[in-house]
């Protein structure tokens, strides 16, 4: 297995569904558009209103979601931004990245997220799969109050940490062993996470 890095996503292999950052930048990748009538309907803004009990946070999220998901659409980069939970003020944002699935880490940036306690963290996953090992260990070393996927196809994930720190090569390690008992990556990536729940009490579910 490769060395796992602790950005804030681990970095992947190459895959023949990988496409060049030329041809990500024109948006030219079936598996990551997006439907924009969802995306721009009452249904899909509808998801927003439960994340906090805060309308004018939540119409804020919203709207960061809808610019991550337009600015990312037909590529498999991804962006994310960093929020107050009680203002919805920007706190940080990755918004030019140029690895594939992945948010680099920045010292500056991560020095302005842990001094704020109360950060609610939202980034795209333009494949539309479940939060990855390192997005659980992120928000545990990031102390997120919050923490949201937004997907390509029109999902919604939050997920938490439980009362440990999560373990990365375990969690990788159960993925791996699900995806060679022939689950897709959906698949063997949510029963990891239901097994790693029963260690480290991480989950994750769809706001519906």
């Amino acid at each position: 297995m490769n060395k796992l890095k602790l950005p804030y996503k681990r970095a992947r292999k190459r895959s023949k569904n990988t496409l060049t950052y030329e041809e990500q930048r024109v948006g030219r990748n079936k598996e990551t558009q997006i439907n924009l009538s969802y995306i721009n309907s009452s249904e899909y803004r509808r998801k927003f209103d439960i994340i906090t009990a805060n309308p004018e946070v939540n119409r804020i999220v919203y709207q960061k979601a809808k610019e991550m998901l337009l600015h990312r659409r037909g590529t498999l980069f991804e962006n994310m931004y960093w929020l107050d939970g009680e203002s919805g003020e920007v706190v940080a944002s990755a918004v030019n990245e140029v690895h594939s699935q992945a948010i680099r880490r920045n010292r500056k940036r991560d020095k302005r997220i842990k001094e704020n306690k109360n950060i609610i963290a939202l980034h795209t996953h333009p494949l539309s799969m479940p939060p990855s090992p390192a997005d659980f260990y992120s928000m545990w070393e990031m102390g997120y109050k919050k923490a949201l996927i937004i997907c390509h196809n029109g999902k919604i994930f939050e997920y938490g940490i439980g009362y440990k720190e999560p373990g990365l090569e375990l969690h990788q390690l159960q993925i791996d062993y699900y995806i060679k008992k022939d689950y897709n990556e959906f698949k063997a990536q949510d029963m990891a996470i239901n097994d790693m729940n029963k260690i480290y009490g991480i989950y994750y579910e769809e706001v519906l």
